[in-house]
């Protein structure tokens, strides 16, 4: 059965005898793999062949983006919403079969161009991440939009730069975040200068001293943690797969990149064992399972995981079918700490991962273990969880010899 007969039980017929009969068939397949019900299907395809017979152009060509923004836009006055979110689909599926064509003019601004360079510069000879270099873009990009009128060149910069910068942004951010932003800026300022792009230095700044975590890690207490757990409903799909991925969190200590990484062969049945490709540290951890979260697993998989090839452990729930991303990952924690009812609205996805530390230090396990356990390199980022346990730190505190006092003085 065609996939056009699948989705269209009686009509089928209108679009198998269009002109763009072979585009929608295909695109009709693709609706089918990603995982889209019927009836939204239904409403896609009568989109687009309104748009591919409004465009006009030869069946199974490559489509501009422009081209099919426009035919989009035009038949979509009365219900533009709808028509926004099919063109999003069709260019996702021609984007996929490589047919469209997207263009995006070169910029021919000089700041722009240099930005570019110093960013494929941090790639290529430091090797940082794409995700680390967006963050450098983030805040060169508005350092140079606040310090710069659109007339201006780099030479423009004055000389107190930073300390302006500083003053427009240190009341809406937290002292270790600006400080972030700051280095990035402070690291391009340092290439332009040694470029010749700028006749002097103006990285140089007295910044008060920051210290590594200003606030200890906040932890959940391991009672709300299994409270958190035990109000996520099973009986629902969804609610099966946060309960996995929450579980995950809390009794591995992963964090939500990692979780976006993991496939089904990252889980061995025979061995037991979880394998962990960690983006952050660019290592591979190996994690024994135990049989709780084997049951855990198996049941996901058996009952609410959606039926597809796509080798993703953990997919979204709602069409189309993908991988989750680290961000839609911590926003399950919002959303289930939202509906627990519990007074953890103000957590993050962290403190799972901060209350798994504590937990193990708690039953006497090592430093070292707990920082293998978490894939820390350096036990720096491990002893910061000691900050958690007051109750420890107050029972190696050395006694105060005891004093008499008297109102002139020590006696």
């Amino acid at each position: 059965m065609s996939a056009l007969k699948q989705i269209f039980v009686r009509v089928h017929y209108r679009y198998d005898r269009d002109s763009y009969a072979e585009d929608l068939e295909r695109f009709a397949a693709w609706l089918l793999e990603a995982g889209y019900a019927n009836k939204p299907a239904r409403a896609h395809l009568f989109r687009v062949q309104q748009a591919l017979n409004h465009i006009g152009s030869p069946s199974d060509t490559t489509l501009a983006v422009e081209l099919l923004e426009r035919a989009f836009r035009r038949l979509g006055r009365r219900r533009p919403v709808l028509y926004q979110h099919t063109f999003s689909t069709y260019s996702r599926f021609l984007r996929a079969v490589g047919r469209l064509i997207e263009r995006a003019p070169p910029s021919t601004d000089p700041l722009t161009l240099l930005v570019g360079d110093f960013a494929d510069r941090l790639v290529r000879r430091r090797g940082l991440a794409r995700s680390t270099v967006s963050g450098y873009r983030f805040w060169i990009s508005d350092f140079l939009k606040r310090m710069l009128t659109p007339d201006r060149s780099l030479r423009d910069l004055p000389s107190t730069s930073l300390e302006s910068y500083i003053q427009a942004r240190a009341s809406g951010l937290a002292p270790h975040t600006l400080r972030t932003g700051l280095k990035c800026i402070q690291a391009f300022l340092v290439y332009c200068h040694e470029r010749g792009d700028l006749p002097e230095r103006l990285d140089q700044i007295d910044l008060p001293r920051g210290f590594r975590d200003d606030q200890p890690p906040r932890a959940m207490a391991w009672p709300l943690v299994e409270r958190l757990l035990d109000s996520i409903e099973p009986s629902v799909h969804e609610g099966r797969r946060d309960h996995a991925i929450l579980h995950l969190m809390a009794y591995y200590g992963l964090r939500p990149g990692e979780l976006a990484y993991l496939t089904l062969d990252s889980v061995n049945w025979g061995a037991r064992t979880l394998t962990v490709c960690q983006p952050k540290t660019r290592s591979t951890l190996v994690l024994p399972l135990h049989d709780r979260t084997l049951t855990v697993l198996s049941d996901y998989l058996r009952i609410a995981r959606p039926g597809t090839s796509l080798p993703w452990l953990f997919i979204r729930a709602k069409a189309p079918l993908g991988p989750m991303s680290k961000y839609a990952l911590s926003f399950i924690f919002k959303t289930r700490a939202r509906r627990s009812g519990l007074p953890i609205a103000h957590h993050s996805s962290y403190c799972l991962r901060h209350a798994f530390a504590l937990r193990l230090f708690h039953r006497g396990v090592g430093m070292k273990a707990i920082g293998d356990l978490m894939g820390h390199h350096n036990l720096v980022s491990t002893s910061v969880y000691i900050r958690l346990q007051t109750d420890v730190l107050r029972e190696v505190a050395l006694p105060v010899p005891a004093q008499r006092f008297t109102a002139a003085g020590v006696a």
